[in-house]
This record gives structure tokens, C-alpha cells and sequence, in this order.
């Protein structure tokens, strides 16, 4: 129960990483759009340092927050390998009926 629990719990926390993963690329999008609008304000050098640090920072965002997710996983397979091996090859079966519609 207590393992279920925790799976549970993990797997909210990967959820909640893909959300903050979602919002973290919508940000990104608007402020490559602000972007082409600042350029007829400012400098194009002065936007494109601008652009490149918030990629980067998203970026790093994006890789701590999917090094957490895969930790994560891997935890949740390393104390239930066989419900993990099952799971992944139920989500291989319907997979490969779905893409072979």
C-alpha cells in the first residue's frame, strides 16, 4: 500500500515536471515573439543576447527538471521491476497498434 502510494506520488511529481516542462516552452515561444518586436526598438545584438541567455536558462531548467523525472523513474523501476517491465511492454503493445492504424 505503501509502495502505491509512493508511485502515486511520483508520478504527480513527473507530471507536475512536464507542466512546469510546458510552461517553461511557452514562455520561450513568447519571448522569441517579444523578441521580433524589441528588434525594431533596440539593437539586433542587444535581442539576440537576450534570447540566447533565457534559452539557456530554460534550457538548464529543462535538463534539471528531466534529470529529476528520470531519477525518478528509475527509482520506481529499481523497487517494482516487474510491474515496470509490464507497463512498458503494455504501453509497447498499444503503441504499435495505434501506429500501425
Amino acid at each position: 500500500m505503501k509502495n502505491q502510494a509512493k508511485s502515486q506520488s511520483d508520478l504527480l511529481e513527473i507530471g507536475d515536471d512536464i507542466a512546469a516542462l510546458r510552461d517553461n516552452l511557452a514562455t520561450l515561444l513568447e519571448h522569441l515573439k517579444n523578441g521580433s518586436v524589441d528588434t525594431a526598438k533596440g539593437t539586433t545584438e542587444d535581442v539576440i543576447q537576450r534570447l540566447s541567455d533565457e534559452t539557456q536558462r530554460l534550457y538548464r531548467n529543462i535538463r534539471a527538471e528531466g534529470r529529476r523525472s528520470v531519477e525518478t523513474i528509475s527509482q520506481h523501476v529499481e523497487e517494482r521491476p516487474l510491474t515496470s517491465l509490464l507497463l512498458a511492454f503494455g504501453l509497447g503493445m498499444i503503441s504499435s497498434r495505434l501506429l500501425s492504424r
